[in-house]
């Protein structure tokens, strides 16, 4: 999936880049262009939804550290793991939910999954 996104925005980009130095609003022109054909791409919102999930896993994560008044190498200490583990858990991508209870523990906090059923399918019928 991420390398067909890869391919199809190199394909579309060519023609913006230029081998002479590009001005401010030459610059800014070509982002524009670039945005509108990623958000234009059929993958891109089930991709953005997949990450604004991870996001938000990682963000509740932080919040709960922080107001658990931890640093990250506390909640390692807690967790018995190193602070550049918590670091990666805190990215929220690919964190298994025992670590996210671990996680939650050492917080000082319960882990809880909710799943919302939603009033409009996402993605078409399978």
């Amino acid at each position: 999936m991420v390398d067909r996104i890869r391919e199809f925005l190199s394909s579309r980009f060519e023609a913006v880049r230029s081998p002479s130095p590009l001005t401010l609003d030459a610059m800014r022109a070509a982002h524009q262009v670039q945005a509108a054909a990623i958000r234009a791409h059929p993958d891109f919102r089930r991709v953005s939804e997949e990450f604004d999930v991870e996001y938000e896993v990682a963000r509740q994560m932080q919040v709960a550290r922080t107001q658990a008044g931890l640093t990250q190498a506390d909640l390692a200490r807690r967790m018995r793991t190193t602070q550049s583990v918590v670091s990666r858990i805190e990215s929220g991508v690919n964190v298994s939910i025992e670590t996210l209870a671990r996680f939650a523990e050492a917080c000082g906090s319960r882990l809880q999954v909710q799943l919302v059923r939603e009033t409009a399918p996402r993605y078409g019928k399978r």
